[in-house]
């Protein structure tokens, strides 16, 4: 994830006040106009939970596969480095809000239940205790990542490249939580949502080791 520059910083703003909505409108329509309708307010956050748990995977997919084919000389040979880059920013910034409410959507559903205390302590979840674990533990990496593009030009480039390695191993336990946690993956298509994904990450990481070891 590379230095989050000036002009993200209006889409940040949009995205917190974006994600701060859909949590003030999802409290108002489950408490107000369901009120009492206990099963169909489970469902509703089952499905913010899924929709948004998904579309965070996708997006850290994308910003993860952009990050890795950048350092491989793809996008230089089509002149498409700084496009990739802004890409690779605003999808960045993108997988935040839904991961927030992905953990929203957990908290709130209450036909499994989530205390806050199991979706920030690792193997604290009555829930697969592992692949929860390891979806907390990604969470913590995630924002580490996040901040530290912030703060890149307050520590060392040094330091900064080894925080990023982090991004391997994290989409890697982002990935086998999603995949054997979810519900979706059991289906075709969510099968493909996480392989196809996958599938280029590791593609553009083996290309990226050849290019490394080629210079």
């Amino acid at each position: 994830m590379e230095l989050v520059e000036e002009n993200q910083k209006t889409p940040l703003t949009f995205l917190l006040l974006f994600t701060t909505g859909v949590v003030l409108a999802s409290e108002l329509l489950t408490r107000v106009l369901m009120s009492g309708q206990t099963s169909i307010t489970n469902q509703f956050y089952w499905l913010l939970d899924r929709t948004a748990g998904i579309t965070s995977y996708e997006l850290l997919a994308l910003s993860s596969i952009l990050g890795v084919s950048m350092t491989s000389g793809l996008w230089d040979k089509h002149g498409l480095r700084k496009w990739a880059k802004q890409l690779h920013q605003y999808t960045t910034l993108l997988f935040v809000p839904f991961l927030g409410l992905h953990l929203f959507g957990l908290y709130q559903d209450t036909s499994v239940p989530f205390s806050l205390p199991s979706l920030l302590i690792p193997f604290h979840a009555p829930y697969h205790p592992l692949l929860t674990a390891l979806g907390v533990l990604s969470f913590y990496g995630s924002l580490v990542l996040v901040f530290s593009s912030y703060l890149r030009k307050y520590i060392s480039m040094k330091a900064w490249r080894t925080i990023h390695f982090l991004s391997f191993p994290l989409f890697l336990a982002v990935t086998v939580h999603g995949f054997f946690g979810g519900t979706d993956s059991k289906t075709l298509v969510g099968f493909l949502l996480y392989a196809i994904p996958f599938g280029l990450f590791v593609g553009f990481t083996m290309q990226r080791v050849m290019v490394m070891k080629g210079r």
